[in-house]
């Protein structure tokens, strides 16, 4: 399980350089809330950085699956893919 802090948003101006020494420190991710609503959340670098793995990641599997799903029909694509998208996206470049 992980391991949160929940405080009132009004503590972090009181309060923000302990808030932020506790996240650093051990780790432990603190959720703001105002009117007992969360609203943010405060996480380590290291938190984030395997967050944002995780979510790379996850992205690469969805288009490993796309592919494998429509493996048949991609197949069926112009081998020069890549240069019919480029003259749409940039123009027809003269060789």
């Amino acid at each position: 399980m992980i391991n949160i802090n929940v405080i009132p948003a009004r503590n972090l101006q009181k309060s923000y350089k302990s808030i932020i020494e506790e996240v650093k420190a051990n780790k432990k991710a603190v959720v703001l809330t105002t009117n007992n609503q969360p609203q943010a959340a405060i996480i380590s670098l290291e938190d984030l950085e395997k967050l944002q793995q995780t979510k790379a990641q996850q992205g690469t599997t969805e288009i490993l699956d796309f592919v494998e799903e429509h493996k048949e029909e991609l197949k069926g694509l112009p081998a020069n893919l890549r240069e019919i998208a480029d003259d749409i996206l940039y123009g027809k470049v003269n060789d």
